[in-house]
């Protein structure tokens, strides 16, 4: 078999968890045993083998690797739709899009004449064609975190000691047609990535849910942490699971608008993505108990993508962003204001953070800092005390904000992406089904009725 034909290894990405300090276990709780058997190991698959070397996993040495941000001021957040569609069709048959992005990611099936169906193959080719989504999403994330130079990658749910880092998150709402103010009604039926240079369209997206789909999904997660720990003395073994951590915060944010001297001091590696129409915001993040400076943080949006996905109430945007951790003095820095020079509220956030492998799930109920909270209960109490809902009601009419996030490890994107690229055993491919699939997992779980 030519060299041109050879199968990409996988392998397993090794990770650690490590308990934080400040969340509810530690301050007295009955934290979860960890699990009395060691982790579950992958089964053994066959190899899978792809039918023309895909971009990322052909040798750096003979096809130099293009930094698309180089052009990013151009590109703009909304054109990264037309670039993958060019670049795309322009792959096909050439085993190459000169982005240094994911190309293809279809694989062949090994046959096997002892299974159910006897001799059988996927396709007429063997080919198993790809899941459009994820490969587009999976594209995406090779092209503007992958490749990108200068900056930190981390965990989910880290912050830089220093400098830019990079972070990935969806974020769960709606795509809505600023012509009618609802949800934008496309005629298909599956999930798809939405085309936002198509010029009749135009739409914003709102990362929010209503109360009670919030409370779903907090009762939701918490059965899943539940779930994931191993079963108490005494009763029957089961399968063993990376288990679920938490971290429950109660913090408040400040705003700030930078001056030109601020946004000056901030890493070349940030400067490039500014927009000039919106300056960006310093956000002073303290926590509400102790009063006690938890962040500075100037973040900086890079860019997005969009999915619409009718089988459900919400939709999701794919976001990549970089936080710095701001070193600069404060004190004649301006609070930042909204309306006809109006004080922008201080916002109090109450969130729940569960920690799943290389993801990180962030249930959050966010109102101005004036108003008091409906609070969540610790989720093993609510788990052991059936009398209890996840989350407290309240009277207050007070408008409030209900959202979720996911957050994937950059870090582990760019190790198991570059992995990738040099043609050595990685799992790029899986880690971004496995934050496509949490995804839709909690948009398939947080419905109405």
């Amino acid at each position: 078999m030519s060299k041109a034909r050879k199968g990409v290894k996988y392998q397993k990405l090794t990770h650690s968890t490590q308990e934080n300090p400040n969340s509810d276990m530690a301050l007295g709780m009955a934290a979860p045993n960890p699990p009395t058997t060691s982790p579950p190991t992958a089964n053994t698959k066959p190899r899978i083998r792809f039918h023309e070397v895909p971009i990322w996993a052909q040798s750096a040495r003979k096809r130099p690797i293009v930094n698309p941000f180089s052009q990013a001021t151009q590109m703009g957040r909304s054109n990264f739709q037309q670039q993958q569609h060019t670049t795309s069709v322009s792959s096909v048959g050439q085993g190459s899009n000169g982005q240094g992005r994911p190309a293809d990611h279809s694989a062949r099936s090994e046959l096997d004449p002892t299974g159910i169906l006897g001799l059988w193959e996927p396709s007429i080719t063997n080919v198993i064609p790809a899941e459009e989504l994820s490969k587009a999403i999976s594209d995406y994330l090779f092209t503007t975190v992958v490749t990108m130079n200068g900056v930190q990658f981390g965990p989910a749910g880290g912050t830089a000691s220093h400098g830019a880092m990079v972070e990935v998150e969806a974020k769960i709402g709606q795509i809505i047609d600023k012509n009618t103010n609802d949800r934008i009604r496309i005629p298909v039926s599956t999930e798809c990535v939405l085309d936002r240079n198509d010029p009749n369209l135009r739409t914003v997206f709102r990362s929010s849910m209503t109360e009670t789909q919030h409370r779903r999904l907090n009762g939701f997660l918490n059965q899943a942490l539940k779930d994931s720990q191993p079963p108490p003395p005494g009763e029957s073994p089961r399968k063993p699971r990376v288990p679920l951590s938490y971290v429950h915060t109660r913090e408040t944010d400040t705003f700030y608008d930078l001056s030109d001297k601020s946004i000056s001091s901030l890493p070349p590696s940030v400067q490039q993505y500014l927009d000039r129409r919106n300056r960006p915001k310093l956000r002073i993040t303290t926590d509400q108990k102790t009063g006690k400076e938890i962040a500075k943080i100037v973040k900086v949006r890079i860019s997005d993508i969009e999915i619409y996905s009718p089988q459900t109430p919400f939709d999701w945007r794919v976001s990549v962003s970089l936080e710095v951790n701001y070193d600069g003095d404060v004190r004649d820095l301006v609070e930042s204001t909204e309306g006809k020079d109006r004080r922008r509220p201080d916002r109090n956030k109450d969130r729940v953070s569960y920690k799943h492998s290389h993801y990180q799930i962030d249930l959050t109920q966010v109102k101005p800092a004036d108003v008091n909270f409906d609070t969540y209960h610790n989720p093993l109490t609510d788990l052991n005390d059936r009398t209890l809902t996840s989350i407290q009601q309240s009277n207050s009419k007070t408008e409030k904000e209900h959202e979720l996030e996911i957050e994937l490890s950059s870090q582990a994107i760019r190790e198991q992406g570059l992995l990738a690229q040099q043609g050595q055993e990685n799992k790029y491919l899986d880690l971004v089904k496995g934050f496509v699939d949490n995804v839709r997992t909690l948009a398939r779980h947080c419905k109405e009725g």
